[in-house]
């Protein structure tokens, strides 16, 4: 089974306290602020995905992402495709000590050892990520679950890990959850080996984001209220962060851009699964399908099925959807901007 398939086994996924009132309320408050957001990054991530991780394995999969797509592929072949390529372009191989920085439920992860075989380490913040990586490798074999571990922590302060540990690291849509790319760049620079590589793909606003247009900033504040973010940064303070803690930049670009070249018409845009009208592939992600969503969580709140809590926490996520179409229509937004780093040996 890929993950939560049953509206029920959605409601019931999380406990009643991580997903109630009071905390969606306090999440949404924090976001309805003019200029730059105040809130404390760790504990609204964790806070953040308490709320929506469900919804996440529900509509989406167990691979928290987007992806590049070409035109005739599934949605479950482009997203893995996508983890596939990160794995190649840092030469992931049997033999490597890895980490996953950000790893969700461990989706990518899991699809990463099988392409490899490497073992892999994945850290995330969030409690009930941790357990629901565990139940989901359970069916994978002895094997790979010997191939898999995870660790509950915070990304910029993995005390528990020790120095120069790791041949490659990655990340993958995760690190947006920290303004202050330094704190989460440093720490894999210190965890990795001389030599090591690091690959991140990154959210961020392009160059024609233009923070004196109102739509813009609307657009931008709308991604990061749905997606439990700090304020977003740009292409230029990522790579300055990667440079700034020591890594040598291997290369950066944006991944949406080098598709639209290298697929031309065959090109499928990365928002495309969440503008779809309807698809029979994957069609919880679709607008359709979020909308059917919506309608059952709010009469399932309503009778008392679902926790109080739950039709917001949708609502927020379909602020996310329609502000991350907009963006990426608009060009203003990337969430797969690869950048790339070499720890330098001496």
């Amino acid at each position: 089974m890929d993950g939560h398939h049953q509206i029920t086994d959605l409601l019931r996924g999380t406990s009643d306290a991580a997903r109630d009132k009071s905390r969606i309320s306090k999440y949404d408050a924090a976001y309805k602020v003019d200029g730059n957001l105040a809130h404390n990054d760790q504990e609204f991530t964790n806070m953040y995905y308490d709320l929506a991780t469900d919804f996440y394995e529900y509509g989406w999969g167990q691979s928290f992402h987007f992806a590049t797509k070409y035109k005739g592929e599934s949605f479950k072949e482009h997203i893995v495709r996508h983890e596939h390529y990160l794995a190649s372009k840092i030469g992931i191989k049997e033999g490597d000590k890895v980490l996953d920085m950000g790893m969700g439920v461990g989706g990518p992860l899991r699809n990463i050892v099988r392409f490899t075989n490497a073992d892999v380490t994945g850290v995330t913040i969030n409690a009930h990520q941790v357990k629901r990586a565990h139940e989901l490798t359970v069916p994978m074999g002895p094997h790979i679950r010997s191939k898999c571990t995870y660790k509950q922590g915070d990304f910029t302060n993995m005390s528990f890990l020790e120095d120069e540990t790791f041949d490659k690291i990655y990340s993958i849509e995760a690190t947006c959850h920290v303004k202050d790319r330094t704190k989460v760049f440093g720490e894999a620079m210190r965890l990795l080996k001389p030599g090591g590589l690091f690959a991140s793909y990154e959210w961020l606003m392009t160059d024609f984001y233009d923070k004196d247009n109102e739509e813009h900033r609307k657009i931008k504040r709308g991604i990061e209220h749905g997606d439990g973010l700090p304020d977003l940064i740009g292409i230029s303070d990522a790579v300055g962060a990667l440079e700034t803690v020591g890594f040598e930049v291997v290369e950066h670009f944006d991944l949406n851009e080098w598709a639209e070249k290298v697929y031309g018409p065959k090109n499928v845009p990365w928002y495309a699964p969440l503008e779809a009208g309807w698809t029979i592939d994957g069609w919880k992600h679709t607008y359709v399908g979020r909308k059917i969503t919506e309608n059952l969580v709010r009469v399932m709140e309503a009778v008392g099925v679902a926790p109080e809590g739950s039709l917001d926490t949708a609502l927020m996520l379909e602020d996310a959807a329609r502000n991350l179409v907009a963006g990426g229509q608009q060009n203003l937004f990337t969430p797969m901007y690869l950048v790339i780093g070499r720890k330098p040996v001496a």
